[in-house]
């Protein structure tokens, strides 16, 4: 492969990232069209990794190509939504009844992220916000052995989290504890059951509330 093919899908991996945060935090919004001239501009770059870019998320089912159109942001649909979270609750449950308990440097570590969480929450930045909380959640998967679903939880996570866009801005946290301290203190106690109970209960009530909006939107 020569030298200018592996610069050009280096760059196309980075663009790629910053456009999958930019459809999952909402700025794309879904149907969106993502003109190639554009988005070369916006990141200073050659259409050729934004073209690169485009088919990657394509493959991840966050953008949709029409041969006559050009890119599109995926449409959000109810049906896609239930299903990513049924397949979500499956593995998200079998990852969970693998995790191996974290130690105190690992701890701290959450402790942090979850004390930040709660300030940026306060803060009322949703884009901060929903990249840390992802951060935190990959540190929790990541406790576990099982690499494999692990990744596919992930991945999973990066489709539905376009959804999660769709929610009202948090309210600020009022000193209340949040479902990730909830988990932070399963986690310290050692305490699998209650680690299950707090995931599923948030993520169910975080699929209601998406699943209202969206037949609210007749979608």
């Amino acid at each position: 492969m020569a030298d200018a093919e592996v610069e050009v899908l280096g760059l196309a991996g980075k663009i790629a990232d910053q456009l999958r945060g930019l459809v999952n935090r909402g700025v794309l919004a879904p149907g969106m069209h993502l003109g190639q001239t554009q988005l070369a501009d916006r990141f200073s770059t050659s259409r050729a990794p934004v073209r690169e870019a485009l088919k990657l998320l394509v493959a991840e089912g966050l953008v949709i190509h029409d041969p006559n159109r050009g890119f599109f942001v995926a449409e959000v649909f109810s049906s896609e939504c239930r299903d990513l979270y049924r397949m979500r609750h499956l593995l998200e449950s079998e990852l969970l009844s693998t995790v191996e308990w974290p130690d105190e440097s690992k701890l701290a570590e959450l402790t942090a992220l979850v004390e930040e969480l709660r300030d940026i929450l306060d803060s009322g930045d949703r884009s901060a916000w929903a990249i840390r909380h992802m951060d935190f959640h990959d540190a929790v998967f990541d406790l576990s052995p099982a690499k494999t679903i692990v990744a596919e939880v992930k991945r999973l996570w990066t489709l539905s989290d376009r959804y999660r866009s769709l929610l009202p801005p948090k309210p600020p946290s009022a000193n209340k504890l949040t479902d990730e301290h909830h988990l932070l203190g399963a986690l310290r106690q050692r305490d699998r059951a209650r680690l299950l109970t707090v995931f599923s209960e948030g993520r169910s009530r975080v699929e209601k509330m998406l699943l209202d909006i969206l037949e609210h939107r007749g979608l």
